[in-house]
């Protein structure tokens, strides 16, 4: 069962074993703000990031769910990093100090520590140089164990004609790799509701017949086929994200965290996540 949640950015990090020298690692998990403290606990999160995330080395982002089930609560995302960044810890540095100090006293919950790799070969356009979009269609995926291989193989697939054939839109796939089992986040980044997340360069492009050009007879059917045999379920989220103080935590951004969210560029404070070491940051 899919679920909607619109998320809205405002502006720690917690420890994980598993670690990959080469992979491009982020983290995400969830805080609750004691009830009528949600403004505080916002201010609060500003200040420490202007303080201690201010550079692309240490950014960190939080973004407010507006609707569905978690509405209210928040979602913070560190990343790309290396493992060992996550398995350094902060809990006994000033940065953990702050957080403990200054906005733990706003916060009722924490939940959902979640580290996931993203996958370039079943990505497309994620570009860490470019600019945010406004929006962000974030679906999990739950794989059946064991069974994955028919929906990475069509992923791969529909990754790589679309990136030899010039479709303008963006997705970054992300495998999680503590936090869960066998789940997987697509992010799909676009502008406008109402609009496509991205067309070919060609207006007559027939998809389904150069899949089958590129990958074999009926291959598109057998994919789809394969693929929805590996799904066990969806936990899809459809997150949107508009700042309510943006400018200030622009430059704390790495760019790939602008591939989550694309933040305020048309409205101001209109509609619309991070955390080491066990605790804040």
């Amino acid at each position: 069962m899919k679920k909607l949640i619109l998320l809205l950015l405002i502006s720690p990090l917690f420890v994980f074993a598993q670690n990959n020298p080469n992979a491009e690692y982020w983290q995400i998990n969830r805080w609750e703000a004691k009830d009528g403290m949600a403004k505080e606990f916002e201010s609060a999160v500003a200040k420490k990031t202007k303080k201690f995330n201010n550079s692309q080395e240490t950014a960190i982002l939080t973004f407010r769910i507006v609707t569905g089930p978690d509405t209210g609560k928040y979602m913070r995302v560190v990343g790309p990093k290396s493992g060992d960044f996550f398995n350094e810890g902060v809990s006994n540095s000033q940065e953990y100090a702050y957080w403990m100090k200054n906005v733990m006293p706003y916060v009722k919950n924490q939940s959902g520590n979640k580290r996931t790799a993203r996958l370039d070969d079943l990505s497309y356009n994620w570009d860490n140089s470019k600019g945010p979009k406004k929006y962000v269609e974030f679906t999990t995926i739950r794989l059946n164990p064991g069974e994955g291989r028919g929906w990475f193989s069509m992923m791969r697939n529909d990754a790589k004609l679309k990136k030899a054939n010039g479709f303008t839109g963006i997705r970054g796939v992300f495998w999680l790799v503590s936090g869960g089992q066998s789940e997987m986040h697509v992010v799909e980044p676009y502008d406008a509701h109402g609009e496509r997340k991205g067309v070919f360069t060609d207006p007559d492009f027939d998809y389904r017949d150069e899949y089958n050009s590129m990958f074999g007879w009926r291959a598109r059917t057998y994919d789809q086929m394969n693929a929805g045999m590996s799904i066990r379920d969806y936990g899809g989220e459809i997150t949107e994200t508009l700042a309510v103080s943006y400018t200030h935590l622009r430059a704390h951004e790495t760019p790939e965290h602008r591939g989550f969210r694309r933040l305020r560029e048309k409205k101001k404070g209109g509609g619309g996540g991070g955390g080491g070491g066990g605790g804040g940051g």
